[in-house]
């Protein structure tokens, strides 16, 4: 509004000459009078001008209106001086106009501005100013100019709820490369890239092709629209479907995410290229139709969707002559409906192009309404051939992959989301015997063999509700024979752009055949797999030596466990190493060379020491075979060791054993023939002591040749008790057994001064075989001994105890010396066969074969020693439980 102050209710003489018009409308206000007949050519020119003119007096009565104000207003001459504004208009009390009427009538201000008229519809643009007689307007219809207005405001609004409903992402872009506006899909889709208004598309997605970049440069420079589509890398990672078009500002771009529909167009090329993606950018165009007229007009901006020129359509009526004879009664029924419930209409029909050719479109519309009266239908139009076509295409697809899937050999089947079957091919249904019917209400199940039911329904329903694959080797029962064959089942769902299940694809391959062989090949596989864990501990746990060589620098290449205790090493540390090195025996290197010529060699005996038990003599049979290969090559060899050592000792034993056995047997039998003589040398030397006639000089003699006849009689005794074997185990004391033979070696002990020192805290005694048990205490005496060459003390002891391994009371009889005592070495082989510290004085088995006795007595021999330089000594410890002994 534009209002202007006045000096007084009269206009100044200066602003009637400054316009002469208003000077004449001032003077209508006071009727005609002979001064005004020069002004009837200004009469004249005012009834030709095109906007309306009208004077009130101050009674609010028209004075005078021009032939368009009359028309505007519609009012004739007769109403002139007669009837008021507010009688003629009483919709304006109240309103601005009587308020900017009232302050031209009353305080003299002029006023501009624009009015609506509800009762005749119409915009008026008014200018109001104060006369001499009351006020003058003058003022022209603008209703066209404002329906106009309020028809692009809306077709603007209406562009902008379209962009933001429609399922593509739509930008534009100005001339800097900047974005200035982004619809919500464009916002969801480029989300990742957070707020993009007013950043640069350049530096925002650098990573677009040069192609993309060139079109997008053309459309921006030259004006020419490009579509194209491209794949934007990280992070989007989205193929995007894209429609550059220019604009004054910069350009615009409708985008779309094509990515589900480009891995679904390479299936499907690869499936013998039977579709093709067809999916083009959406083409609208907006209308707005005047139900009164007919007349439809088109928002700025709309694609001729319609396959004719938009100019080409101007009424509804020139419209329906491009639909096809068939939808024009629903088309009609549907634009009466919405006139009649204001509800959205939604219908596709086909339409005749300019070029003959038939186009499908998409109508989207509403009813619009003023004061509850449908004026207006608006809405928008889609061109939906190319998915019509699509749609079409896809149900010649659809049938032409029923029957190609009906003639697979292989066993194809669908699913719904909620685990129903919905399709069977025929291979599948004439292997099962079944109906589709048959596969409803869980019948599915009943071709699966019974023991398979409750792993598939397991596996089924575990991919029914998470929507894993689902795969599983199950049986399915062919109907001609009823055999229960195997099938690998597989299933994958297909999901929409949301990811929601549309349906389940499967497809069941027969594997009877290879799941038949490979259960064979298994079972062959776990029999040699067996075999060779049997050869393998074979091997391992042979009681002889085995290895295997190189043929080169016959290092080890592999070796059993027997064979690494003989060599005395970890196998780690034999492996890799030459057998020279290991055991640098003399002619072992020749021997191996004839070998490696392929020549093998059976049981050869070799003897000498090897690095890892110096100063130890051994034995050993070994045999030696070359391994060839096909072409008779050498490729490694293989050894059989048997160490013979302790056999070689046995037999030795065994000679000294038979020589000992003999010595014992011919001092058995001296001391049983000399128990006689020594009996009546006893006697005589009896009388002799007695005779009254013996000198006094000779009765000491007599007496020293008494004791030692005594002694060699109990030497003479304890020599058969040694030799005589026991047939039954006899109750004796600790002391008997000692004391016997501790007398065998008085003369040792006097001989080596050695000090005895004997003491006996037990008269107890236990049941054993005395002579086994003499010669383990003959054993331990003998070696303590032979321990204390230079003399020392020999402390033995005899008391009761109790084992408290066994928790068992017995008798515990002690030997200990003052001998230089055991290396730990020693000490860890004492109680092995034929092993001896004496050389050739010993055979290495009296502790052997001591431990042995006091086993079958259930009783324990235990020892103490050291070898220290200052304190040394060993101490033996016999404990024999009471009447616990196993016979011999």
């Amino acid at each position: 509004m534009i209002e202007s102050p006045a000096s007084g209710l009269l206009m100044s003489d200066s602003a009637k000459r400054a316009n002469p018009t208003a000077e004449y409308i001032e003077r209508r206000g006071y009727g005609r009078r002979w001064t005004d007949k020069p002004h009837d050519p200004m009469i004249h020119l005012l009834g030709q001008i095109p906007d309306g003119i009208m004077c009130f007096d101050r009674e609010w009565r028209i004075t005078y209106a021009n032939p368009e104000a009359r028309r505007i207003c519609r009012i004739t001459p007769a109403d002139f001086n007669r009837r008021t504004q507010w009688e003629l208009f009483p919709a304006t009390i109240g309103s601005h106009l009587e308020r900017s009427y009232r302050a031209a009538m009353e305080a003299g201000v002029s006023s501009h501005f624009e009015y609506y008229y509800p009762p005749y519809d119409n915009w008026l643009d008014l200018h109001v100013f104060p006369t001499e007689e009351g006020i003058a307007s003058y003022y022209r219809d603008i209703t066209d100019r404002k329906g106009a207005e309020y028809l692009r405001d809306a077709a603007n609004r209406q562009l902008q709820r379209v962009l933001e409903a429609t399922t593509d992402a739509v930008a534009s872009i100005n001339r800097d490369g900047n974005f200035t506006f982004l619809n919500r899909r464009a916002k969801e889709l480029l989300a990742i890239k957070g707020d993009l208004l007013g950043k640069n598309m350049w530096d925002e997605f650098p990573a677009g092709t040069a192609q993309g970049a060139y079109l997008f440069n053309r459309a921006m420079n030259e004006g020419l629209a490009a579509e194209f589509e491209e794949f934007y890398p990280e992070p989007l990672n989205l193929w995007l479907s894209i429609q550059v078009r220019p604009s004054d500002d910069g350009v615009v771009v409708f985008f779309r995410d094509i990515t589900t529909r480009q891995k679904a167009n390479l299936t499907l090329i690869q499936q013998q290229e039977l579709l093709t993606a067809v999916q083009q950018t959406a083409r609208v165009a907006t209308w707005d139709i005047d139900l009164s007229t007919g007349n439809v007009t088109f928002g700025p901006g709309s694609y001729p969707v319609f396959g004719h020129p938009l100019a080409d359509i101007p009424t509804l009526q020139a419209f329906t002559k491009f639909v096809l004879q068939e939808y024009i009664p629903i088309v009609s029924n549907l634009i009466k409906k919405t006139v009649e419930t204001g509800e959205m209409i939604v219908v596709d029909f086909p339409l005749l192009a300019a070029d003959s050719s038939q186009l499908w479109v998409e109508c989207r519309g509403q009813a619009v309404k003023v004061d509850g009266i449908p004026t207006r239908l608006r809405g928008l139009t889609i061109d939906i051939t190319d998915r019509k076509r699509n749609e079409d295409a896809l149900r010649t697809s659809e049938a032409r992959y029923r029957i190609l899937a009906d003639l697979n050999p292989q066993a194809i089947w669908m699913g719904s989301p909620d685990g129903r079957f919905t399709y069977a091919n025929q291979g599948l249904l004439d292997y099962l015997g079944f109906t589709p019917e048959d596969f409803e209400d869980g019948g599915w199940l009943k071709a699966f063999h019974p023991d398979d039911h409750q792993r598939v329904l397991d596996a089924w329903g575990r991919s029914i509700a998470t929507g894993v694959d689902f795969d599983l080797e199950a049986r399915l029962i062919r109907s001609r024979d009823g055999r229960a064959r195997w099938w690998w089942v597989r299933a994958q769902p297909v999901r929409d752009d949301s990811g929601n299940i549309l349906h389940w694809l499967g497809v069941n391959i027969d594997i009877d055949d290879r799941k038949t062989f490979a259960e064979t090949l298994q079972q062959r596989q776990d029999e040699t797999e067996r075999q060779r864990a049997e050869l393998e501990t074979i091997y391992e746990t042979a009681p002889v030596g085995l290895a295997l060589f190189d043929p080169v620098e016959f290092r080890y290449l592999r070796v059993n466990g027997r064979q690494a205790e003989t060599i005395g090493l970890p196998k780690d540390q034999i492996v890799g190493r030459p057998i020279t090195e290991i055991a640098p025996l003399k002619g072992l290197k020749e021997l191996f060379q004839q070998v490696a010529a392929g020549h093998p060699i059976r049981n050869h005996v070799l003897e000498g020491e090897i690095p890892s038990r110096p100063g130890e003599l051994r034995t050993w049979n070994v045999s030696y075979s070359p391994i060839c290969s096909t072409d008779g090559k050498v490729e490694a060899i293989a050894a059989v060791v048997l160490e013979i050592t302790n056999q070689k000792k046995a037999e030795t034993a065994l000679i000294q054993s038979e020589k000992l056995a003999a010595v014992g047997r011919l001092a058995s039998s001296i001391s049983h023939e000399i128990n006689n003589p020594l009996e009546a040398i006893t006697n005589l030397l009896y009388l002799v002591a007695t005779s009254g006639h013996l000198p006094p000089d000779l009765a000491g003699y007599i007496n020293t040749a008494q004791s030692e006849l005594s002694r060699v009689c109990q030497i003479a005794t304890q020599t058969l008790r040694f030799h005589r074997q026991a047939v039954r185990a006899t109750n004796v004391t600790a002391e008997e057994l000692v004391s016997a033979v501790l007398n065998l070696y008085q003369g040792r002990l006097a001989n080596s001064s050695i000090h005895v020192e004997a003491a006996y805290e037990t008269s107890s005694t236990i049941l054993c075989f005395e002579n086994d048990i003499r010669q383990v205490l003959n054993n331990l005496i003998a070696n303590s001994i032979d321990a204390m060459r230079q003399g020392g003390r020999l402390v033995v002891r005899a008391h009761d105890a109790t084992d408290h391994q066994g928790n068992r009371k017995g008798i515990r009889i002690t030997i200990a010396d003052t001998g230089h005592g055991m290396s730990p070495a020693v000490r860890a082989r004492i109680f092995e066969p034929f092993y001896t510290t004496k050389d050739l004085n010993g055979t290495g088995l009296g502790l052997w074969i001591s431990s042995g006795i006091v086993n079958r007595h259930q009783g324990r021999l235990t020892l103490r020693t050291t070898d220290h330089p200052i304190h040394h000594g060993t101490v033996f410890t016999l404990f024999l439980p009471y009447a616990e002994i196993t016979e011999p």
